[in-house]
């Protein structure tokens, strides 16, 4: 029996295993563990279930939907869709539908959206590959150490700040000076029990002076031959010396050394945003078309 209820925490595991099932017709299970343990899926979100297994997700964020699990579950996802159509309202909508997602797209296609010509969803990804960055002197990357969770869940924070994020200009006339970072103790203890995270792919670089520099973590998935890299973050003071682009490419190193084939980043050049990709273009990523968003106009 097919039923659809709110999210709930321990939904995390099933809606992973379900991604793995659908990559890359969707998003990486590792990413998804990220949002899910750092409260960034839409807050209205549920999923569809069968007995107790995850057959489907979906999810609403004022004009934006996101409808998981539709190639794996037809009934599902025709379910999801109307779910989501519904919650959202009488309003301009847009949908993400990645290449190879046939069974979305039917759906979408049926309810009246149209693929936006200029909006790809798209990535950022690396072959994986054991030539390793130069860092910059007195730099050292490692995974974290036991007993160095205040540590890490600060290094983040700082990282992480709104206001000291790299935002072009006219975006950062608009950050409240006083926002703060949502990570927290909490929230890293929910991500370590998410799947696919590894302890020895939860990064940190450590600065000359002991203190730490940045941190990354990398969802390595056997399965698929692929890895997100999800977050990356440098603290301000230490920035501009190519820590971001020397993590990024530190990845593809352990990725190859683990048999693993692409590393990917779920970032694109945005002009809003601009360092992060560039950063990852320095690191011999590129960008790369994952699907399309699909709009639908509000009845006038």
């Amino acid at each position: 029996m097919l039923r659809l209820r709110p999210w709930r925490r321990r939904d995390t595991i099933g809606a992973q295993r379900l991604a793995r099932d659908l990559w890359p017709a969707g998003p990486h299970p590792g990413g998804l563990g990220w949002e899910a343990a750092t409260g960034q899926l839409p807050r209205r979100t549920v999923v569809a279930l069968r007995g107790r297994r995850v057959v489907g997700w979906a999810g609403v964020s004022r004009g934006e939907i996101l409808v998981r699990g539709a190639s794996a579950d037809a009934a599902a996802g025709r379910r999801l869709l109307e779910w989501a159509l519904r919650t959202a309202g009488e309003r301009d909508l847009r949908i993400p539908v990645e290449h190879g997602d046939h069974a979305l797209g039917a759906l979408v296609a049926g309810a009246g959206f149209v693929p936006d010509g200029g909006d790809p969803v798209a990535w950022m990804v690396r072959d994986a590959s054991g030539e390793g960055p130069v860092w910059p002197e007195g730099y050292r990357v490692r995974p974290v150490r036991r007993g160095e969770d205040a540590a890490r869940v600060a290094v983040h924070r700082a990282a992480w700040r709104p206001a000291d994020m790299p935002w072009a200009p006219h975006v950062l006339d608009r950050v409240d000076p006083a926002a703060t970072s949502g990570f927290t103790p909490a929230r890293l203890a929910r991500l370590r029990r998410a799947l696919l995270f590894d302890p020895e792919l939860d990064l940190v670089v450590e600065a000359p002076d002991g203190s730490l520099a940045a941190c990354a973590t990398v969802w390595w998935d056997a399965r698929g031959g692929c890895a997100e890299l999800e977050p990356v973050g440098v603290v301000p003071a230490h920035r501009r010396r190519g820590l971001a682009a020397a993590l990024a490419r530190h990845a593809c190193v352990e990725v190859a050394r683990r048999g693993g084939r692409q590393v990917f980043v779920n970032s694109r050049p945005m002009e809003v945003y601009p360092a992060p990709s560039a950063a990852y273009l320095r690191a011999g990523y590129a960008p790369v078309e994952r699907g399309r968003h699909h709009v639908r106009r509000a009845a006038t």
